[in-house]
């Protein structure tokens, strides 16, 4: 299986490199990569199906099951894109189970005379965790950032926002915009009864012509301060990727890191 797996790796590592230029040039990516992907996949699919039978289909069903419903539950609560849901579902397709020279693979080999997974995780559940793993560093980053730029009091009273956001003058959402910063209000604005509610907007809220002169006219009427809190819109597929190589190169992050608990 060596074969199919080197060339599922070689494949898989070229599409994700030109689909996260493309999401960070335009912030998305054609769904004609991912239709790339699956066309690959079919022959090796049904080769691998040919040479092993029942096990690797048990296998090859329970990657794209597992993946496929994960996935959908990310994109639903907007923690990333419909294109990073279908990255990872393709992934799954493409390599079912851990690649046989990856690290993981050493430690949880796969037996195909076996129709039990012996790996903990499909690889692109593994990829999808470590992608969220290193996300982590995101919020780090941005509150790191706040420490620097924010008072101290201002700072403890918005602690949680400060992990998510930063804040920015309304006069310059509009040429952040324009100059493709992409980022979007932590918060919504409605007006109920003469007073000005403020919500979190779980996913944000896009900013465009129409908010900026709401909130132009919010900060004249004393309604809000001249600065509102944004978060940055980053391509989780970067972190896809970076997940992608450490699955082949080191493993499960959250597993190894619990490894060195006593």
């Amino acid at each position: 299986m060596i074969e199919t797996d080197i060339f599922g790796v070689i494949f898989c590592a070229l599409i994700l490199i030109y689909a996260c230029y493309a999401d960070i040039k335009k912030r998305s990516v054609t769904n004609g990569l991912w239709l790339l992907m699956i066309a690959a996949g079919i022959p090796i699919v049904t080769y691998n199906m040919f040479i092993y039978g029942v096990p690797f289909l048990i296998l090859f069903t329970s990657s794209v099951s597992f993946t496929f419903v994960l996935s959908y539950l990310f994109f639903r609560f907007n923690i990333f894109g419909g294109a990073d849901a279908k990255c990872l579902i393709c992934i799954s397709v493409l390599i079912p189970v851990h690649p046989s020279f990856t690290l993981l693979s050493h430690h949880f080999p796969i037996d195909f005379n076996s129709s039990l997974m012996t790996a903990p995780f499909p690889f692109a559940i593994t990829t999808l965790f470590n992608a969220a793993f290193v996300s982590l560093i995101v919020p780090l980053a941005i509150f790191f950032y706040n420490f620097l730029n924010l008072r101290r009091e201002e700072l403890r009273k918005n602690i949680s926002l400060a992990f998510i956001g930063y804040k920015l003058r309304i006069d310059a959402l509009t040429d952040a915009k324009q100059k493709n910063k992409h980022i979007r209000l932590v918060h919504s604005y409605e007006e109920k009864e003469g007073n000005l509610e403020r919500r979190h907007s779980f996913g944000g809220v896009e900013i465009d012509t129409e908010v900026v002169e709401r909130l132009r006219d919010y900060h004249i009427q004393g309604k809000i301060d001249e600065k509102v809190w944004v978060t940055p819109e980053l391509p989780f597929m970067l972190f896809i990727t970076a997940g992608f190589f450490i699955s082949l190169f080191y493993g499960n992050l959250i597993f190894q890191s619990l490894s060195f608990l006593p």
